[in-house]
C-alpha cells in the first residue's frame, strides 16, 4: 500500500454465498493472529455497517459500548479504518488499512482513491471467481462425457458378448428341443408320454437357465465388480501435476488453499490414468466438502520404500477438523459417514471412499487414512513403482510364486510324487486361461496326475469355464486325472449355476484331493 504511505494492511474475503464470516487471505505489517482476532470480534458489525453504508468504516468513530472489544482488538493491531470491497450489490471482502507512515491523515481524494481503486479490482475478483467456477465445470462435464463414452462402449461390447457366449448355444439348445417335442406329438417319430414330459421339461429349464444367466449378467453389470484397469507405462509425477493444474483454479475459487508438492522429478510406474484421476477427485473433492473456506489443502508425490518393495506414495492432506479415532474403521465401509443423521451438513451416499480403496486394490496398491482431531487428515496411496505380484520375478527358478500376468497368479508346482499341485489366485478369463493351460501342459507331459486349488479365483467368465473342460479332457485321453480343490465363492456359484459338477471332479479340501487320487 505504497501509495497511500501505510504499512499495516490486512485483507479478508467473503466466501460464495456469504454464508459465513469473511477469510483472512493477507496480512501485511499485521499478525495473522492478531489479523484473524479482528474478524472474529468484528465480523457481524463489519458486514452490517458495510451493507448498510458501503462506505470506509473508520475505527475511531466505533462507539465504545457494543463495538468496543472490536475497537480495541483494532487498536492494537494499528489498524485505522475498513473498505468494503463491492461489486454488483455483492459484497466480496473487506480491506483494512493502517495510519499514515508520515503521521498525516487520509485525505477526501485518498479515500475516493481507494474506493475506485478497490471497485476495479472487485471487478477482478469476481470475474476470477466466475473464471475458476467456469473451469471447473467445463473439467467436471469433459470427464462425464468420457465417463458416459466409456459406458457406452462398455454397453456395445457386453451385449455383443452376451449374445454370442450364451444367447447363441441356448437358443440352439431350445430350438432343438422344440424341434424333436413337435416330431414326436406330430407322429413322425416312437415316443411316449414320458419322453415328452422329459423334453418339454428340458425345454422349460432351459428357458429357464436363459433367464437366470440373463438376470445374473445384468446384476453384474449393475454391481461393476470386475475392475479390468488399462494401465500404461509413464510419469506419475507429470500424471499428477496436469491433475494438479486442472484441479486448482476450481479448488481455489471455492477459497481453499491448494498446493502441489513434488518430492521426485519422475517416478516411473504401472497404472491406469483414468482410474487414477478418479481416485484423486474423490479424495480431493473430500477435503473440500469437509473443510472450512480458507483451509489449506495439498497434494504431494513422493517415493516410498515399504514392505520391501518400491512404492509411489501420493498424499492428499488437508488442516480441517479431522476424524475421530474410533470412527477411521468405518471411514471405507461402503454408504458409511461419519454424520448418518438427517439434519448432516454435509451430503452424500458414503460410498466414495468405498469405491476409491477397490479402485487402489485394482491398481495393485492401496489406500489408507490417518487423522487427528482438530490436526486434519492425510489419505496416502501407495502405488507400485514395479507392478509384480511378489518380490520375485517370473521366471525366477527359487521363487514361491509365479506372476504370471497382473490379473493372474499360478504357484511353484508342489511335486507330491503320482500328482502335482497348482494353486490359482486372480482372474480366469479369455486372456489368462490359456497361460493356465500352459503350465498344465508341463505337468500333463511328465505324465502326473493334477490337483488344481482354486480358492483364490476372484471371476471365472466362460474361458475359464472352458478351460478347466479341457483340462478334464486332456487328461483323460492320458489316462490320467485332474481333481479341483477349495472352490473360491466365484467358482463356487458359476458351477451350481450351470451344473459343471456333473464334468469336474470337486472336492472341499487339497486333503481330499490327493486321498482320491491315492497319492
Amino acid at each position: 500500500m505504497g501509495q497511500l504511505k501505510t504499512t499495516r494492511a490486512c485483507l479478508w474475503l467473503v466466501p460464495e454465498g456469504g454464508a459465513s464470516f469473511p477469510v483472512l487471505v493477507k496480512s501485511h505489517g499485521v499478525d495473522e493472529a492478531q489479523a484473524r482476532l479482528v474478524i472474529e470480534q468484528g465480523a457481524a458489525t463489519l458486514m452490517e455497517r458495510s451493507r448498510a453504508r458501503p462506505n470506509p468504516l473508520v475505527v475511531a468513530d466505533l462507539a465504545a459500548g457494543t463495538d468496543g472489544s472490536m475497537r480495541d482488538v483494532a487498536d492494537r493491531a494499528g489498524l485505522r479504518f475498513f473498505a468494503p470491497i463491492w461489486v454488483r450489490g455483492e459484497m466480496l471482502g473487506i480491506l483494512a488499512l493502517g495510519a499514515r507512515s508520515d503521521g498525516a491523515p487520509y485525505s477526501d481524494h485518498d479515500i475516493r482513491a481507494l474506493q475506485a481503486s478497490l471497485a476495479i479490482a472487485g471487478v477482478a475478483m469476481q470475474n476470477e471467481r466466475f473464471y475458476g467456477r467456469l473451469l471447473e465445470r467445463n473439467r467436471e462435464l469433459r470427464m462425464a462425457n468420457n465417463r458416459l463414452k466409456e459406458l457406452d462402449r462398455l454397453k456395445s461390447e457386453f451385449i455383443a458378448n452376451v449374445n454370442h457366449e450364451l444367447r447363441t448355444p441356448l437358443t440352439a439348445i431350445i430350438a432343438s428341443l422344440d424341434c424333436v417335442a413337435r416330431a414326436e406329438e406330430s407322429g413322425v417319430t416312437d415316443g411316449n408320454a414320458s419322453g415328452r414330459q422329459l423334453l418339454h421339461y428340458a425345454g422349460n429349464q432351459s428357458r429357464k437357465l436363459l433367464s437366470m444367466i440373463e438376470n445374473l449378467l445384468t446384476f453384474s453389470e449393475a454391481e461393476q465388480d470386475s475392475l479390468r484397469p488399462d494401465f500404461v507405462t509413464g510419469d506419475v509425477v507429470a500424471a499428477v501435476s496436469d491433475y494438479y493444474l486442472e484441479r486448482v483454479p476450481g479448488v481455489s475459487s471455492e477459497l481453499r488453499e491448494f498446493t502441489c508438492v513434488r518430492e521426485a522429478n519422475v517416478l516411473q510406474g504401472k497404472f491406469d490414468e483414468q482410474l487414477l484421476r478418479q481416485i484423486l477427485d474423490t479424495l480431493i473433492d473430500n477435503a473440500v466438502k469437509f473443510t472450512a473456506a480458507g483451509a489449506r489443502i495439498q497434494l504431494r508425490v513422493r517415493r516410498v520404500a515399504q514392505d520391501g518393495g518400491e512404492w509411489i506414495g501420493i498424499d492428499v492432506v488437508d488442516d480441517g477438523p479431522g476424524i475421530p479415532a474410533d470412527r477411521l474403521s468405518a471411514l471405507f465401509e461402503p454408504f458409511q459417514q461419519l454424520d448418518g443423521s438427517m439434519t448432516r451438513l454435509v451430503g452424500g451416499m458414503g460410498l466414495g471412499l468405498s469405491l476409491a480403496r477397490r479402485l487402489a486394490e485394482g491398481l495393485g496398491g492401496h489406500l489408507t487414512a490417518t487423522s487427528e482431531p482438530g490436526k486434519g487428515c492425510i489419505f496416502t496411496l501407495l502405488l507400485p513403482a514395479v507392478v509384480q505380484l511378489d518380490g520375485n520375478s517370473a521366471d525366477s527358478p527359487d521363487g514361491r510364486r509365479l506372476a504370471m500376468t497382473n490379473e493372474l497368479e499360478i504357484s511353484k508346482p508342489e511335486d507330491r510324487g503320482e500328482a502335482v499341485l497348482l494353486r490359482v489366485k486372480g482372474r480366469l478369463d479369455v486372456k489368462t486361461s490359456p497361460i493356465l493351460l500352459q503350465r498344465v501342459a508341463e505337468i500333463q507331459a511328465n505324465g502326473q496326475n493334477l490337483v488344481l486349488n482354486l480358492s483364490e479365483v476372484s471371476f471365472m467368465g466362460s474361458s475359464g469355464i472352458g478351460a478347466l473342460l479341457v483340462l478334464v479332457e486332456q487328461f483323460q485321453e492320458q489316462g490320467g486325472s485332474v481333481r479341483f480343490a477349495s472352490l473360491s465363492p466365484a467358482v463356487d456359484s458359476v458351477v451350481k449355476l450351470l451344473n459343471l459338477d456333473r464334468f469336474l471332479s470337486i472336492d472341499a479340501t487339497e486333503t481330499a484331493s490327493f486321498a482320491a487320487l491315492g497319492a
